[in-house]
């Protein structure tokens, strides 16, 4: 009996700690196929790769993808939120520069 409850525990760890992990990488490759800027066929295609592979196609649509103009945007704002926490002034500062 205590061999088939260690099994049954076995069981929902890996449910818990590796399928699941695997099943919202999928999902999100999905979500984000069918919202970004793809034609028809480079959603079959990449719906194919993704369907055919699945553990694999994610991972490699979202290494392939080319980044959107919100991510674009995204990495530009982080960008000037870091070099206003280095000069310890707001963007719209003007005159003379930070003490150094």
């Amino acid at each position: 009996m205590a061999v088939l409850a260690l099994s049954n525990f076995m069981h929902s760890l890996f449910i818990v700690l590796v399928a699941t992990p695997f099943i919202l990488l999928w999902g999100a490759a999905i979500v984000d196929l069918i919202g970004g800027q793809h034609s028809g066929w480079g959603i079959v295609g990449w719906m194919v790769v993704i369907l055919v592979l699945p553990i694999v196609g994610p991972l490699i649509y979202f290494a392939a993808r080319k980044p959107s103009r919100h991510d674009v945007d995204q990495a530009y704002l982080a960008q000037r939120d870091l070099e206003r926490s280095r000069t310890g002034r707001t963007t719209g500062d003007i005159g003379t520069a930070a003490p150094r």
